[in-house]
């Protein structure tokens, strides 16, 4: 090998500033990210304000020695740091991308569009005059004036996505009508800016401007979005679902999606477009897929948010140095111009969206909010040497202070914003994880031939064909241990050939429930020591729900339910048959409701159920009094059924319906709610469930004891032991 290509390794002296410098800025970032949390701030403050601590502004002024010694002016030294710091830019674009779902947009009508129009447009327009006003002391090169006045307007328009939505989140405001229509505006806003900073960055890494160049730019953008859209997509949803089901190295998924970061990053990087916007756009498509895990998210959310964000921010702030300062008049001009520019821009968007006037106002104050966004365009300016020590400054200055602003304004006016029936609630039900997730649904079943297997397909069959999902069979064969694979016995045993058990014809039962999907039946047979545990490994692979069906005798106390319910990651549907073959579909499905979190879990389950089958919902609530009352008179307590008085049914008929109206809004199905009393609640529904008005019960339960015998308590197994129709348990995995 030529001596030119051996290159001298990294000095131990280097790698050991690079981990000090990380150790402190990550330290210090996270400590005053927890003090701006408990001041009510967004977290990306303190930790850009450790960055200026640590940087030219507060340490290398004061104590300048110090300084040097941490961050020696060595450009190899700090092109190390610097590698990092970019490194979690480009994964923080990636998070903003997975945020940011573009359909919302189509849903809201106008006032999002309106508002995100009004506030780009008038500051895009006033901040490229701004950057055209400015003297020339405040350019690097007075001949790329039109690409300043350009990132200058990007810089005021763009709004910062995280820290919006960390703001409204803390204000309560993030399921309100006005939360979403601030969010979606966000959306667009980020988009555009995004774009146009991508075309600003492939303009001056150019040179000069150059008509051509950016018509080759644009044509180049536009066949990245295509392929991407039309190939990545559907190529990459088919990639995350093989490898959830088929690679058992921990975070695979995770390694997948950080490839396809890097490769559309460097794609847009190629193409002259910054390689951020790469990273947000694959962010956004990957947002679309629906099998990507939400476990998964979670874990690199965590990782970037908690390691490699607070040193990019931090790195930011190392090179704010607030002594380059010339003045204070254009700092707060440019200030003014942010937050006046957004408030009366989006104010008057909103109004054209027939926002009212304090909906509007504050919609404006939410959108001023430039965070991350604003430092991330004010340190590209950097690096693509259009913006000056002291304009870079200035900028990050402004994200920092509108950051610090829109919250501030936002609690002005919350009080003039009254909480509508519709909002109370979304938001009563929006902290709630769901348990059938959006997009094609995958069951998995295990089955060994049973009357309540084929009750399980029989309830999975609607919900797949209706999203076009799949479902899964699983046969598991017993194998002894300690029998040998090559023995006489086995070659001979018939006993576990699944048709001599039957078995093909239950699985060709499953299938016919599905119609013309028949084909999303698939079978998986494996043989296994331990059945329990081999349900547990399927259905760590690539599935939503588990449906199971109970023991023939004493159907809530079997060990290997127990056993795949204590180490499942999926909710449980336990089904109890009481039909030979069950109907095709359940038509009258009762749901008894308490409040509780898992009665509200068992009436979305039937709901989406109702919705795919064509059924009807009855929410039946029996009031637990051991007198129970008909009109004005008490009536001795007795094991049946009692309507309440008019008056006391009627007031708790609209409360249930106040409550489970969302979940019932979200699917298209009738429903009605029934009051009842008795003084043994469990005797009165198993007495509805002989009443022939009812063909399914559908019960939310929480498992009590995670160890042997199973159990959900004595009310819970009375009625599923005693039930005179097909009754399902519904046990959410709680996070």
């Amino acid at each position: 090998m030529p001596d030119a290509l051996i290159l001298p390794p990294l000095s131990s002296h280097s790698i050991l500033m690079v981990l000090l410098q990380m150790a402190l800025m990550l330290l210090l970032a996270r400590f005053l990210a927890e003090v701006m949390r408990r001041l009510g701030q967004p977290a990306v403050i303190g930790e850009l304000l450790a960055g200026i601590l640590l940087g030219p502004t507060i340490l290398g002024h004061f104590g300048p020695e110090a300084f040097a010694m941490l961050f020696p002016p060595d450009p190899a030294q700090f092109h190390l740091l610097e590698v990092i710091s970019w490194l979690g830019l480009v994964l923080l674009l990636l998070l903003t991308g997975l945020e940011t779902d573009v359909r919302v947009v189509r849903t809201l009508g106008p006032a999002a569009l309106y508002a995100s129009a009004g506030g780009l447009t008038l500051l895009f327009v006033t901040g490229f005059f701004s950057g055209y006003a400015l003297p020339d002391s405040f350019l690097t090169d007075p001949a790329k004036r039109p690409l300043f006045a350009a990132l200058i307007a990007t810089a005021l328009a763009i709004t910062a996505l995280p820290v919006i939505g960390k703001i409204l989140m803390d204000l309560k405001l993030i399921r309100r009508n006005l939360g979403v229509v601030i969010l979606s505006a966000g959306v667009v806003d980020d988009t555009v800016g995004w774009l146009v900073l991508g075309i600003i960055a492939g303009i001056a890494e150019g040179g000069s401007f150059s008509v051509q160049r950016l018509a080759m730019t644009l044509v180049g953008l536009a066949g990245f979005l295509l392929f991407l859209r039309y190939v990545v997509f559907p190529l990459f949803g088919r990639a995350i679902s093989y490898v959830n089901e088929n690679v058992g190295l921990a975070g695979a998924d995770i390694t997948l999606i950080l490839v396809g970061t890097f490769l559309c990053s460097a794609a847009t990087e190629a193409l002259g477009v910054h390689a951020v916007f790469g990273a947000f756009v694959f962010g956004i498509m990957v947002r679309q897929i629906p099998r990507v895990k939400t476990s998964s998210l979670h874990v690199l959310e965590l990782f970037v948010l908690s390691a490699l964000s607070p040193i990019f921010f931090a790195f930011v702030g190392l090179k704010v140095d607030l002594w380059t300062l010339t003045g204070w008049v254009v700092p707060t001009l440019f200030i003014l111009l942010a937050v006046g520019g957004k408030t009366i821009g989006c104010y008057i968007g909103g109004r054209l969206g027939r926002m009212s006037h304090w909906e509007a106002l504050a919609l404006g104050f939410g959108m001023n909010a430039r965070g991350a966004m604003g430092l991330i365009v004010a340190l590209i300016g950097l690096s693509l040497g259009l913006l000056t020590s002291e304009m870079f400054s200035i900028i990050v200055l402004m994200a920092v202070f509108t950051s610090f602003l829109a919250p501030v304004l936002l609690r002005t006016v919350m009080h003039k914003l009254p909480l509508s029936d519709e909002e109370r609630r979304r938001m009563e039900a929006g902290g709630r994880q769901r348990l059938i997730p959006e997009g094609a649904l995958r069951v998995l079943v295990p089955t060994a031939g049973g009357g309540n297997a084929m009750g399980a397909f029989a309830l999975a069959a609607p919900l797949v064909k209706a999203v076009d999902g799949t479902l899964t069979a699983l046969y598991v064969e017993r194998r002894e241990e300690g029998r040998r694979w090559w023995s006489w016995a086995r070659l001979t045993d018939r006993s576990s050939a699944l048709a001599g058990r039957g078995l093909e014809h239950h699985l060709e039962a499953a299938a016919d429930r599905l119609g013309e999907q028949r084909k999303k039946l698939v079978v998986r047979r494996v043989r296994a020591a331990d059945p329990a545990q081999a349900v547990i490994e399927e259905s760590a692979r690539d599935y939503d729900l588990l449906m199971i069906g109970a023991a023939p005798r004493h159907v809530l106390a079997q060990s290997m339910i127990a056993d795949i319910m204590s180490d499942t990651r999926l909710p449980v549907i336990i089904v109890r048959s009481t039909d030979t073959i069950p109907p095709p579909t359940y038509r009258r499905v009762l749901v008894p409701v308490d409040g509780s979190v898992f009665s509200r879990y068992s009436a979305e389950f039937a709901f989406a159920y109702a919705e795919a089958a064509g059924a009807r919902v009855t929410l039946l609530h029996v009031v637990n009094d051991a007198r129970v009352f008909s009109g004005a008179l008490a009536m001795p307590d007795n094991r049946e059924a009692h309507s309440l008085a008019v008056e006391q049914e009627t007031v708790m008929a609209d409360r249930i319906r106040k409550d489970y109206g969302t979940l019932a809004s979200a699917n298209d199905a009738p429903w009605d709610v029934r009051i009842l009393a008795s003084g043994d609640p469990g005797g009165t529904i198993i007495q509805e469930s002989y009443s022939e008005h009812y063909d399914l019960i559908i019960l939310g339960a929480e498992n009590k004891m995670l160890s042997q015998p199973l159990f959900f308590g004595q009310g819970t197994a009375a009625i599923v032991e005693r039930s005179g129709c097909t009754t399902a348990i519904v046990v959410p995995k709680m996070e």
